[in-house]
């Protein structure tokens, strides 16, 4: 009889070992590189920083030689007639043509200067990015992928439970069937029992909602992956300071380089602006050959060549107040993305702060959840003893049975949470690379 109250706690704990005993195929890093080659948001920003790079060469060719040639023919047909005077009549018809090159050259056009610097600023925005879009890829390659675990794990908790109450409910038949317990402890039972069929559907739908997320990072469907070690232990963050990570995230990291050159760029549109008010000087030279068959007043044909060299000095006047309010926009903005930029330094040292603490106490939360699971499961083992001996009652059982359940989802729970705060820590001061992932991977089953 008390092998037979025994076996509910056996099933689970041999479902449970499950959890850490399975080998999987897929892990963090390779799909993490598969994510890496095919994610839209990382293909727009390199399309993004080719179209930055390509701007720099247009700003560079605003200052140098434009050359053209051009080239235009016509065929005319003059006829005059003059009332009552027949003899000043005039019927002719003659060809046109002429050819044209040109090389022009700016000497001082500030704006253009500007706009190179400006360029060249912008392709650093985009490379930071790219740097960004990488980082939250891992994030949220990271994010989907423990989700799956996590819910994987819930599934074979579940149907660990359900093994253990299925057997508890059977026990509960047969005591009653034989007089030794009432009709009470097989209704608590079969209510259990029914509780957990329900749970295990839930479960099973969140593997499927999991799993399209995942698919959603990766970009295909990937249902073996390694699972986290039992063993697996988060160390605490290096450097041991709070405030240390704040100061890094408030300076390197990505939202926070991206606002600056945001600002940077914006700062050069004031100077483009200003500069469109300035003088500006530029070099000429061309030379044309024309030649015609006729005129309008002449029937001799004649050619013609000419050639000239200059310079050409351009000073705008604001008669219109246009330029002024472009640059008063100008520096409206800049006031803006200064504004962004201290936004994003708060946002950083306030995502830093959570990650931290969310590592800090994850670490010392999956220590209290080991300890709480070797707890719960003495109580178990003691609640079904005292039930063989008539000090507790099936619910009992089922209550210890249920708290032993609940103590493992949440340590498997703070296990994940306490490594994506990891992740998200380094992510929030700008160090998040593959090495990090590849530290990460090595907590998972070979």
């Amino acid at each position: 009889m008390r092998v037979h109250r025994l076996l509910p706690l056996t099933a689970l704990t041999v479902a449970m070992a499950g959890l850490v005993n399975v080998t999987y195929g897929a892990d963090l890093l390779s799909l993490y590189r598969e994510a890496a080659a095919q994610d839209p948001a990382m293909a727009a920003a390199r399309a993004s920083l080719s179209a930055a790079r390509e701007r720099v060469a247009q700003a560079e060719g605003s200052n140098g030689f434009a050359t053209g040639v051009a080239a235009g023919a016509n065929a005319n047909y003059f006829d005059l007639h003059v009332r009552n005077l027949p003899q000043a009549q005039t019927d002719r018809a003659y060809l046109a043509a002429n050819v044209q090159a040109f090389v022009n050259k700016p000497l001082y056009r500030p704006a253009n200067d500007a706009a190179i610097e400006q360029a060249n600023v912008a392709v650093k925005l985009s490379e930071l990015s790219l740097k960004a879009a990488e980082m939250d890829v891992a994030n949220r390659l990271a994010q989907a992928y423990f989700d799956v675990l996590l819910a994987q794990d819930n599934v074979r908790l579940v149907e660990a439970q359900k093994a253990a109450l299925s057997e508890q409910l059977a026990q509960a038949k047969r005591n009653f069937e034989v007089g030794t317990a009432t009709i009470v402890d097989t209704n608590e039972a079969q209510s259990r029992y029914d509780q957990v069929l329900a749970q295990e559907i839930s479960a099973r739908n969140e593997v499927d909602r999991t799993r399209w997320a995942l698919r959603n990072v990766v970009g295909r469907f990937e249902t073996n992956l390694k699972t986290l070690r039992g063993n697996a232990q988060v160390s605490l963050p290096t450097p041991a300071s709070m405030e240390a990570w704040v100061s890094r995230a408030e300076r390197e990291a990505y939202p926070v380089q991206i606002a600056q050159q945001t600002l940077a760029v914006s700062e050069y549109d004031v100077k483009r602006a200003e500069a469109a008010k300035s003088w500006t000087l530029d070099a000429t030279a061309n030379v044309s050959h024309t030649q015609s068959s006729g005129s309008s007043t002449s029937g001799l044909g004649t050619w013609t060549y000419a050639g000239l060299v200059g310079v050409t000095l351009n000073l705008p006047f604001d008669t219109t107040g246009g330029l002024s309010a472009r640059i008063r926009e100008t520096l409206a903005l800049v006031d803006k993305n200064r504004n962004d930029l201290e936004t994003a330094r708060r946002t950083a040292g306030l995502s830093v702060r959570q990650a931290y603490l969310g590592v800090t106490s994850g670490v010392a939360g999956v220590a209290a959840q080991q300890q709480a699971l070797k707890s719960a499961e003495t109580q178990l083992a003691s609640t079904k003893l005292g039930l063989e001996v008539g000090v507790r009652t099936n619910l009992d059982v089922l209550n210890a049975q249920q708290q032993v359940t609940q103590v493992q989802r949440d340590l498997a729970q703070a296990r994940y949470n306490t490594l994506l705060n990891d992740l998200r820590l380094k992510a929030a001061t700008g160090v998040l690379g593959e090495n990090d992932l590849r530290a990460t991977n090595a907590y998972l089953t070979d």
